[in-house]
């Protein structure tokens, strides 16, 4: 590895670390500078903002996420099926202080372009093994379509589904809710969408199981709060 991508590495590694412990928004340039330790002119010709950092961080871990996937033990087609939409769905536990740091941006609107070029890297990533996993199905005799377009279409879902349930995370931070029966609802209905478009057995689907998307979701619900928080303490005017 050369010099320069040693250097980019650790840059990713220190904000990586610090975002976790900190909290994007209140993780400071000059923090991920003296954690490298690197100066502005070096940092700066890696990456042009803090939130081209969380971008890079984030692209890794959806690379990360296709190798899993691809080093994943799988019985059969519909067990790959199974593993390329749990693997492309960020919201998993594991991934917490990511999903907080995308949602706290999402409270902000700043978050919609490095939202969208999360959204095509996942396609670029995953979509041809998408399109492998489901042809298998069909020669199989295992699920059953006649219409090539469908797995863009169904591909296309699977992203909405996982936009709205960052927008059903914004809104519940907002409104002072927890993930729950909503997000259930949301999770049945995309499980549901996959089995009858394919004619797939009931219940085969499963995306993310209910407990650990629950669980993800609060968790990072918690780490928004608590920056939330300590941005307005930090924020409010000395007495």
């Amino acid at each position: 590895m050369q010099k320069g991508e040693r250097r980019r590495e650790e840059i990713l590694k220190t904000a990586s670390a610090l975002f976790a412990q900190k909290g994007y928004r209140h993780t400071t340039l000059q923090d991920i500078l003296d954690g490298v330790p690197c100066s502005k002119g070096s940092f700066y010709h890696h990456f042009d903002s803090k939130l081209q950092v969380l971008e890079a961080i984030a692209l890794a871990r959806t690379r990360a996420d296709y190798l899993n996937y691809r080093e994943q033990p799988k019985d059969g087609p519909l067990d790959a099926l199974n593993a390329l939409l749990y693997f492309s769905c960020p919201f998993r536990q594991g991934a917490e202080s990511l999903i907080a740091a995308l949602v706290g941006l999402g409270l902000r609107q700043e978050g919609a372009a490095i939202a969208q070029n999360l959204a095509q890297a996942r396609r670029v990533i995953f979509f041809d093994d998408l399109k492998a996993v489901l042809n298998l199905l069909r020669e199989r005799g295992l699920a059953y379509y006649y219409n090539d377009a469908l797995p863009e279409l169904l591909w296309e879902a699977h992203m909405a589904f996982c936009d709205a349930l960052m927008r059903e995370n914004c809104r519940l931070i907002v409104s002072g809710g927890t993930p729950g029966s909503r997000v259930s609802e949301m999770l049945r209905a995309a499980r549901f969408q996959w089995e009858r478009l394919l004619d797939l057995p009931f219940d085969s689907v499963t995306i993310v199981p209910l407990r650990e998307l629950l669980s993800a979701l609060n968790a990072a619900a918690a780490m928004v709060k608590a920056e939330e928080e300590q941005l307005r303490f930090d924020s409010a005017p000395p007495r």
